[in-house]
């Protein structure tokens, strides 16, 4: 009998993926237009806080939320999905860390640390975890309804 990790399965099917199609018009067609750009074009920032911008984005019924700093630096994008929990590899440390699931990201900070929310919508409220210094620390996507599903 043949068994498949998962790993081995995610790397054969990537590997299928023809590479003329990188860069190719279907493939441009995928981008959302602005994201993780440090001024997204027609893009209004919609933060309730004054510590921070933040900008949405929307594309086949998937939302995405990015946090900047004042100076403009792309500090996070979070996926409004229920279920998904990570932040996308696009901001200003994104060279050095993958997406990770929220809980398992560390950064250097003065504490005590602070929080406040940048966005709310019907279904969740994203909060900022700052250090005492103003120092942007991590972002996390709240659940607004009890079973952390949308209504």
């Amino acid at each position: 009998m043949f068994k498949l990790s998962v790993c081995s399965t995610i790397l054969v099917l990537s590997s299928a993926v023809s590479f003329g199609a990188i860069g190719s018009p279907s493939d441009q067609q995928s981008l959302i237009q602005g994201m993780g750009e440090r001024l997204p074009a027609g893009k209004a920032n919609v933060s309730l806080s004054p510590r921070y911008k933040v900008y949405v984005f929307e594309k086949n019924g998937l939302k995405f939320v990015q946090i900047n700093a004042l100076n403009n630096d792309v500090l996070a994008v979070l996926p409004l999905v229920p279920g998904a929990t990570s932040h996308l590899p696009i901001a200003t440390n994104a060279k050095s860390a993958p997406a990770q699931s929220d809980g398992l990201m560390t950064a250097q900070a003065s504490c005590p640390c602070s929080s406040q929310v940048v966005y709310s919508d019907a279904n969740y409220n994203i909060v900022v975890i700052y250090g005492s210094n103003g120092e942007y620390i991590t972002s996390y996507q709240v659940p607004r309804s009890p079973q952390g599903q949308p209504h």
